[in-house]
């Protein structure tokens, strides 16, 4: 899919049609025989030990503080650090380093978690990443603190406990989108760490959201060329590789926007397929979570299916224009780079708790 959708705008960049299409390739296989060495050659107990879950845990946030230094900018946004030849977001990193270090918080203190100073503990565990990250990168961000929001309710399932929480969510987004029609494009707002996280342009995709049409060769272009995608697409598509949206249209149509490209080609049906198969994945990767051998196991698996389940449903929301423009990808579809391979690690990580579970479920 990565091939159709980019050898138009490679052939544009001045780059063979299949240039994207071959590092996806190189990367997915290098990613899936990390994924092979992680699922049957490691022990994901290994990461209950909290040392080893606050040294990732804190890697991941001076790696995400640094991109507000040295981070490299790409098409306006600052979420990339590079080192040497390769270029990754430390966010991908922070989202599996959240799942092992909350886990391994709460598996410490799991007699104790229905104390407040414990709650507050593993909710700053969630939280203090959650606000680094957002300055950078608000859609990773909102995926980070669902991490934690799935995993704390699964330890401690106390509904309205959980209700609570929504609804300040719900004022918050409601208190957003009001600063968003009530302030003028490019004006800053004045208020601290809030001015940090609500940068004018996210403000501006808000209101393009509202009416792309009031930015139609700006900040609403996108939106409504992704649209056009879906819509023309039909029930079952022009056919692989025949779109047209994907020719000078939809920019960089490989990355976060290829939902768009497979409404096009493939149509309604080829859409539910693919969603389909998402479902499975986090159908699959829950059951994993009922079925491990311990309570680290089951949180671990809880983060990951809710991490990979979150990220669908917001590439798929961006694309139909539901949720305001983030850059949010398309998991195991979008060109991705390394983040493919962090991906792939991290299902290997799942796959190594499935296995554990089966060999103990053979061995009685």
């Amino acid at each position: 899919m990565v091939y159709s959708a980019s050898f138009y705008y490679a052939t544009n960049k001045g780059e063979t049609p299949i240039y994207f299409a071959l590092k996806q390739l190189i990367i997915g296989i290098a990613g899936i025989i990390l994924m092979l060495i992680i699922t049957f050659k490691f022990n994901y107990r290994i990461f209950s030990n909290m040392f080893l879950a606050k040294v990732l845990y804190g890697i991941s946030i001076i790696l995400s503080i640094s991109v507000m230094f040295i981070g490299q900018t790409v098409n306006g946004a600052t979420r990339w650090l590079k080192m040497g030849p390769i270029q990754f977001q430390p966010s991908e990193i922070a989202k599996i380093a959240v799942v092992i270090m909350l886990s391994s918080y709460i598996i410490k203190h799991r007699k104790e978690m229905n104390k407040w100073k414990y709650i507050v503990g593993a909710w700053g565990i969630i939280l203090f990443p959650t606000l680094v990250v957002a300055i950078e990168n608000l859609s990773s961000a909102i995926v980070i603190f669902f991490i934690g929001l799935m995993i704390m309710f699964v330890s401690s399932p106390k509904v309205w406990y959980y209700l609570a929480f929504m609804g300040i969510g719900a004022c918050l987004a409601v208190g957003v989108y009001f600063l968003a029609i009530t302030t003028e494009p490019n004006e800053e707002i004045n208020i601290p760490i809030v001015k940090h996280i609500l940068k004018p342009y996210r403000l501006d995709r808000i209101r393009v959201w509202k009416n792309p049409w009031l930015d139609p060769r700006g900040k609403g272009y996108q939106p409504i060329q992704a649209l056009y995608a879906v819509g023309s697409g039909g029930v079952f598509g022009r056919g692989l590789g025949k779109g047209v949206q994907k020719q000078d249209f939809l920019p960089e149509p490989h990355n976060d926007i290829i939902f768009a490209v497979i409404c096009e080609e493939l149509g309604l049906v080829g859409a539910i397929i693919l969603l389909l198969g998402y479902s499975i994945l986090v159908v699959r990767g829950l059951s994993i979570a009922i079925r491990a051998t311990d309570y680290f196991g089951t949180l671990v698996a809880v983060g990951i299916s809710t991490m990979v389940g979150i990220q669908v449903l917001i590439n798929v929301a961006v694309n139909t224009n539901t949720i305001p423009t983030t850059g949010m990808q398309l998991p195991l579809v979008s060109y991705g780079g390394t983040a493919l391979a962090i991906l792939l690690a991290t299902l290997g990580l799942l796959l190594n708790i499935s296995c554990t579970s089966s060999i103990k479920k053979l061995s009685k």
